[in-house]
């Protein structure tokens, strides 16, 4: 069964799902992409989750497309999985978040030198992971900057750049590996939480 690009009949598409018309779920997807991914990034503030998000959504509606001709309103239908899935991430996140500060918070008793060598460790690996995909020049100066001490005016005379550009392409890489550390925080989540087993 085709389905030009505008069709806007969502029970007929919601029928043609159930009935596995993967041509109806590709119509289905393309109408509403764009607008889901646009409200779970407005709530996450993070591209990687409203990906996941919206790409769960379909995946929802595909897995459950039995369910679907018994659907009286499928606008409805649809804007209620990606509140639940936008909801479920963000309590996620507030969970890791509050892991994260009850371990810094209490981490005076947890003194065993072996669980903080680990932790050290692999946080260290973890950092690193995402220094590792920082583009050449802004890798760089994040090494001459962080680890060698470096000041923007040095790096910059070193380079032949300006402070400014130094500083920015300093601030970006910080951002970078903020934003990879935050959207990955569920594997450091669970190495903090192995801590306090």
């Amino acid at each position: 069964m085709g389905y030009p690009a505008n069709h806007t009949d969502h029970k007929a598409l919601f029928a043609a799902i159930a009935a596995g018309d993967e041509a109806a779920f590709k119509v289905l997807f393309e109408q509403h992409r764009s607008k889901l991914y646009a409200i779970a990034f407005k709530w996450t503030k993070s591209a990687y989750a409203a990906e996941e998000i919206t790409q769960d959504v379909f995946i929802s509606i595909w897995t459950s497309r039995a369910q679907l001709p018994a659907v009286k309103e499928p606008g409805a239908y649809i804007y209620t999985i990606v509140a639940h899935k936008i909801s479920r991430h963000l309590k996620k996140d507030a969970n890791q978040s509050r892991i994260i500060r009850l371990f810094l918070r209490n981490k005076k008793h947890y003194s065993n030198e072996t669980e903080e060598t680990i932790y050290a460790d692999d946080s260290r690996k973890f950092i690193n992971h995402a220094i590792a995909q920082l583009p050449p020049q802004k890798k760089l100066i994040y090494d001459l900057n962080r680890n060698h001490g470096k000041s923007y005016e040095e790096i910059a005379e070193a380079l032949d750049l300006s402070p400014h550009t130094v500083k920015s392409h300093l601030m970006q890489a910080i951002k970078f590996i903020r934003n990879y550390v935050k959207e990955n925080a569920l594997a450091l989540a669970g190495l903090l939480i192995s801590l306090f087993r």
